[in-house]
């Protein structure tokens, strides 16, 4: 029987991971700013203008942390099993049948994030308290689990 991460150290663990996250995209942030704030002071200059060009930029904005966040559970998770917040509690996702994890088992796993965030993770909670190998649907569909390391 695998040795299961406990549902404590995977919500501490989600925590390091997106203050790590907030991290990045405050610091992006930082141009994405600047760029409105240029915007804004032409707005005498071209009002719809300025708008367009705001929402396109701060969508721009959003798109990218999107990608940011994607890249960064898949490319810790398919590579190693462990992103920096699961490294600091000691546990790593593993595959079920004890293979190498893969890219895609990591996409599988960070696309169903979406699912199961909602509510904060309270889904994705509720479904590692019901499951038996305590896997959230990311880990189901997956076929993958979250182990001590």
């Amino acid at each position: 029987m695998a040795n299961h991460a406990s549902p404590a150290s995977r919500i501490v663990a989600i925590i390091l991971d997106s203050i790590i996250l907030v991290i990045i995209m405050v610091i992006l942030a930082i141009p994405f700013g600047l760029s409105s704030a240029i915007f804004s002071m032409m707005a005498d200059y071209a009002n719809m203008v300025n708008a367009w060009a705001n929402a396109a930029l701060w969508g721009t904005f959003a798109f990218l942390n999107l990608i940011i966040s994607f890249a960064y559970f898949t490319y810790f998770e398919g590579t190693t099993g462990q992103t920096p917040g699961k490294r600091a509690m000691n546990i790593k996702v593993a595959r079920e049948d004890g293979k190498k994890m893969t890219y895609a088992d990591a996409l599988i796993r960070t696309i169903l994030r979406i699912v199961d965030g909602i509510l904060f993770y309270l889904l994705g909670l509720i479904i590692i308290l019901v499951t038996e190998k305590k896997q959230r649907l990311g880990d189901v569909l997956a076929k993958t689990i979250v182990v001590k390391a």
